[in-house]
């Protein structure tokens, strides 16, 4: 999608929409190649509009292929379809039933937009659970800086600081409610380390750095066991 600009995607679209009307001057005009040719200029339109839309949201996310692909895959079975009906009809003078052939356009239609309408909500989905991870890596990044921080203030505990700092820093950075408690109890013991360095307890800030990396531990193997 990103070969293309919102022009050149406008332009292909009034092509085939120009092929479409051309078909006027060949065929016949009848209630079925009517039917086919709205439907045709529906697709047109919606593959435009929808990928003018994508192409706007300024993303590259797996859906914003798979979106214009639906419509492509909507656009290609109905011409066919179409094209089959509308052919017979103008060689053999035989039509098929035109309350069937709206009625099959109008399933693949809905069908189309069903399957639009999911990829919308997986890509909110996707959205939000990005959102919520960004947040708490943006979290755990404060925290890996506050330990750096105390390890420079009390360079004799730097290197088990330095430990908890690191096993803090490529800890999985997933999160969701059932991990508040632990995420909450990382963090208390990151500030009473911090608050330990202040007054130069070194026995404390030992025990509270083992405590901290026993809570990353713990919470990497709940993480683990949810995924």
């Amino acid at each position: 999608m990103r070969l293309m600009n919102k022009g050149s995607i406008w332009l292909i679209c009034l092509i085939m929409a120009a092929v479409a009307t051309m078909l006027f001057l060949v065929l016949e005009t009848t209630p079925l190649f009517i039917a086919a040719y709205t439907f045709a200029i529906i697709g047109i339109a919606a593959l435009g509009l929808g990928t003018t839309y994508l192409m706007n949201s300024g993303k590259s996310y797996p859906w914003f292929a798979a979106f214009p692909m639906a419509v492509w895959s909507y656009l290609t079975i109905q011409v066919l379809f179409s094209a089959v009906f509308v052919f017979i009809e103008n060689t053999d003078k035989w039509s098929f039933p035109i309350r069937w052939f709206v009625l099959i356009h109008v399933v693949l239609f809905a069908f189309t937009a069903i399957v639009l309408i999911v990829l919308n909500q997986g890509k909110e989905v996707i959205e939000r659970r990005g959102a919520l991870v960004a947040e708490k890596v943006f979290s755990l990044k404060m925290l890996v800086a506050d330990l750096d921080a105390a390890s420079e203030r009390l360079p004799s505990m730097k290197d088990e600081i330095k430990a908890a700092a690191d096993a803090l820093r490529y800890s999985d950075p997933m999160s969701c409610h059932a991990l508040a408690k632990y995420d909450d109890a990382i963090g208390n013991s990151v500030t009473s380390i911090g608050v330990a360095v202040a007054k130069g307890d070194e026995q404390n800030v030992s025990l509270l750095c083992a405590e901290l990396l026993r809570q990353i531990k713990d919470r990497n193997n709940r993480v683990k066991l949810m995924k």
